[in-house]
């Protein structure tokens, strides 16, 4: 079966991760992690795009880069096959030294983009390897605290945290701070992206309330009141939230009902659908 194609765009931002093959270890020593650094420098030098930040960990590597000509898929191609061939040649091995195919994230939400930057960088602490980011020589946070520019385009980094390189760079700071200090899972861009979904149609029951000439609040519409008047308008509302493709469970959560309300206020639609979407 072919492999799905991959749609990178000029502008985009993505985290990249690889592992070993079978999660053997891609970096026997110090030695072999500075020769992926200079063969990664040597091709972002000859093509375009930013590093944003990055972490090497023995078995596996992350990469937060931002595109622009030249697409990830052909960085990628030349880094692994440059330092596949210093791997085997080093080792006298002749199998693979990555595994089959590198992880790819476009980070589309801005919300999230401080917190891959804390993923990544907490990855040597979440390791036991050292106890504080700044321990760790091979990762990013070095370069930037130092104010060094050896590898990291940090006034790219700082000015998508904090619009100028001073405000970033302050942002930046504490975020590692916060990071360091209150260690925990990083929420996923999957959770910021339910959660602006949620906040959209929230907004869009304002607008349905107003467009009904109503003078029934959001906040009426999700208490326990049940007058006619409002059953009615929560029923209208949740029929037209689902023809745009918001699930049962959104609109219930929106409206602060159960969500057997909502399927029995939408069935038609249900059915027209072949089903529940949630």
């Amino acid at each position: 079966m072919s492999r799905k194609p991959r749609n990178f765009h000029s502008g985009g931002i993505y985290h990249v991760t690889h592992r070993g093959h079978n999660r053997l270890y891609i970096f026997e020593n110090d030695l072999d992690k500075a020769i992926f650094l200079d063969s990664l420098r040597k091709i972002l030098r000859e093509a375009t795009g930013h590093l944003l930040y990055y972490v090497l960990m023995d078995n596996h590597y992350h990469l937060l880069l931002e595109m622009k000509a030249t697409p990830i898929n052909v960085i990628m191609q030349r880094l692994n096959t440059s330092y596949g061939r210093h791997f085997a040649h080093a080792y006298h091995t002749s199998g693979a030294v990555f595994g089959n195919r590198y992880a790819v994230e476009e980070v589309s939400e801005a919300d999230y983009f401080g917190n891959v930057i804390k993923y990544i960088a907490m990855n040597p602490v979440r390791a036991g390897i050292v106890q504080n980011i700044g321990e760790y020589r091979w990762s990013a946070h070095l370069d930037l605290v130092q104010k060094k520019d050896r590898l990291v385009n940090s006034q790219r980094l700082f000015e998508i945290l904090g619009r100028t390189p001073e405000k970033g760079r302050a942002l930046y700071l504490e975020m590692i701070h916060h990071a360091q200090s209150q260690p925990g899972p990083v929420p996923r861009q999957k959770d910021f992206q339910i959660k602006r979904k949620q906040q959209r149609l929230e907004s869009q029951l304002v607008t349905f309330l107003a467009s009904q000439g109503s003078t029934v609040s959001p906040e009426q519409i999700q208490s326990e009141q049940k007058t006619a008047q409002i059953v009615q308008l929560r029923r209208d509302f949740a029929c037209q939230a689902f023809t745009q493709g918001y699930t049962v469970n959104e609109i219930a959560a929106t409206l602060r009902v159960c969500t057997r309300s909502v399927r029995n206020w939408c069935q038609t639609d249900l059915r027209r659908v072949g089903g529940d979407p949630d």
